[in-house]
Formats: C-alpha cells, sequence, structure tokens
C-alpha cells in the first residue's frame, strides 16, 4: 500500500521565498503526497504566488490546498495545518527552503519501506541529513539522534512525522522558538521509533540568522529540557552559556557582513563541515534572485 505524505510550508508575507519551496515540491518524482500551504493572513502577494502554481499542481493530480488565516505564531499555525492534512506522514518545509532534489520523497519512501520490511512495522519518525545554506558555502547540519537529550537531533525540515501523532501530541504553542524539540523529545520519551533514511532531504538557507534571538531560545530549550526532566547542568553552566550566546548575538547583530562571513566559512571549515553537493535548479534559480 502507498504511503501518502503530506508537505506542509507555513508562511507569513513570503511571496518572494515562496517559489524555490513550492517548486521543489513540485518537481517530486514521487507522486502520492498533498501540498498544504499555512498563510498567516499575508498582506503581500503571497496569495498570488501560490494560485499562479495551482495549475501545475492539478495537471500532476496533486492536491494543493492554501488556507489563509490568523494564527498565534508558526507553531499554531502548523498545528491547524496538520488538523486538514490527510498523509500518513507530514513533512514541514519552511518559505525558503526546498527539498534536496526531485527524487527525494522516492528516496525517503524506499528507505522507509525497507525499515518496515526489516521490521514489519513503519518507524514513527523518519529523518534525514540537511544542507545549509550561508555566506555562498553548503555545510551539513549536524545529526546525531544520540544527543537528543541535549539539542534538536536534525533539522526539522528533513524529518517526517507520523500525523497521528502529530495530532495525538500537537506543537505546544507555549513554546515560540523550540516546540518542534519538545515533540521530538515527547516521541524519545514515549519510546517511539526513530528511522535514519540517510538521504539528503533538504536544503535550508541561514542567511539572515541575525533575526534568531539566541538568549531565548537558549532559555527555552532548558525550559523543555527541565520540562522531561533531562536538563542536568548547573546554574553557573546555564549562566555561562548565557554569556557566550549574548557575544554571538552582538556579533550577528552589529558586526560587518565581511566579517561574520569570515568567521562562519572558518568556522565551517575547522568543523568539516563543508558540502560540495549539486545545486538543484530551482535553488540555482533561488540564488541568483538574492
Amino acid at each position: 500500500m502507498s504511503t501518502k505524505i503530506s508537505v506542509i510550508t507555513v508562511c507569513f508575507n513570503a511571496a518572494s521565498e515562496l517559489p524555490v519551496t513550492i517548486e521543489s515540491v513540485l518537481a517530486q518524482d514521487y507522486t502520492d503526497y498533498e501540498y498544504i500551504i499555512q498563510d498567516g493572513n499575508s498582506t503581500d502577494s503571497t496569495d498570488q504566488v501560490v494560485e499562479g502554481y495551482r495549475k501545475f499542481f492539478d495537471s500532476k493530480n496533486i492536491k494543493l490546498t492554501y488556507n489563509k488565516m490568523p494564527d498565534d505564531g508558526i507553531y499554531d499555525a502548523m498545528n491547524k495545518a496538520v488538523a486538514c492534512a490527510e498523509g500518513d506522514y507530514i513533512n514541514f518545509m519552511n518559505a525558503g527552503d526546498s527539498f534536496y532534489s526531485a527524487e527525494t520523497l522516492s528516496s525517503v519512501i524506499e528507505s522507509l519501506d525497507a525499515a518496515r520490511s526489516n521490521s514489519e512495522q513503519l518507524p514513527d519518525i523518519i529523518y534525514g541529513d540537511c544542507a545549509v545554506y550561508e555566506y555562498g558555502v553548503f555545510y551539513r547540519f549536524n545529526k546525531s539522534l544520540n544527543d537528543i537529550e541535549e539539542a534538536m537531533p536534525f533539522s526539522h525540515q528533513s524529518t517526517f512525522a507520523r500525523r497521528d501523532l502529530l495530532i495525538a501530541h500537537p506543537f505546544k504553542t507555549c513554546y515560540r522558538y523550540s516546540a518542534d524539540y519538545d515533540f521530538l523529545l515527547t516521541m524519545h520519551d514515549l519510546g517511539r521509533s526513530f528511522h535514519d533514511s540517510n538521504c539528503l532531504v533538504c536544503i535550508t538557507n541561514a542567511d539572515g540568522v541575525s533575526s534568531v534571538n539566541y538568549h531565548d531560545t537558549l532559555v527555552e530549550s532548558a525550559l523543555i529540557l527541565k520540562d522531561h526532566g533531562k536538563y542536568h547542568h548547573s546554574d553557573k553552566e546555564l549562566k555561562k552559556d548565557k554569556a557566550v550566546l549574548k557575544i554571538k548575538q552582538f556579533v550577528m547583530d552589529y558586526f560587518p557582513d565581511f566579517i561574520k562571513k569570515t568567521i562562519r566559512l572558518l568556522q565551517i571549515k575547522s568543523r568539516g563541515q563543508k558540502l560540495n553537493i549539486e545545486i538543484p535548479p530551482w535553488y540555482v534559480s533561488h540564488l541568483t534572485k538574492k
């Protein structure tokens, strides 16, 4: 029996970022999927961009759902989209990010079927690799399920979670930055099965990360770990982490781009994260528009 995938993109005023994401979804050679765009009541031309692609989804007999309504943040929007999804598994692909290749969903399904043949049971969470684009280079998002009790174990764009689990355990909207991490920790606590597809699933864009609030993200992650009984650091260690991130935030907010670029490229090189990949056509087009 075919496994249906629901791909969800949550967005707000993302008319310039959506095309690369939509085109990567539309290009998939696996056709048992639906695409849901959850728009938080955009005031730009997002709706026109979406409708401009509708005929292409219709020609492939792929269901495209466009929901435009107010929400209480990204995780509330994600919950709303899950509620109307029909797939067995759900993937969240942010506006501006994309699947790596036209064969991505096929590769994930192939890995999923192999896992089922070995255990006679489908995994609850299937994940893969993520290529991050920043300052003109691609590097690998650190992936380690063994470290799930310390930090986000893999990128959420590379993750496919069973829809029934997302319905039973919706994202907690009290968290503004890391509710997806909380969900994965909950699945881990419950003993749910995780399966590494070993596929390069997606490309995400880290340009403009100065908008990230490092302090609040750290504090929220610490709260999540405490709620799960897994935070084992002392107040002194937390204070030290906050001080380090305060410096990082200052650098990202106020240093000239050429200095930030130099620092990041040195970090990527020293950590051995740099990737040499074949860039898909939709991402080439996206980069030329920047």
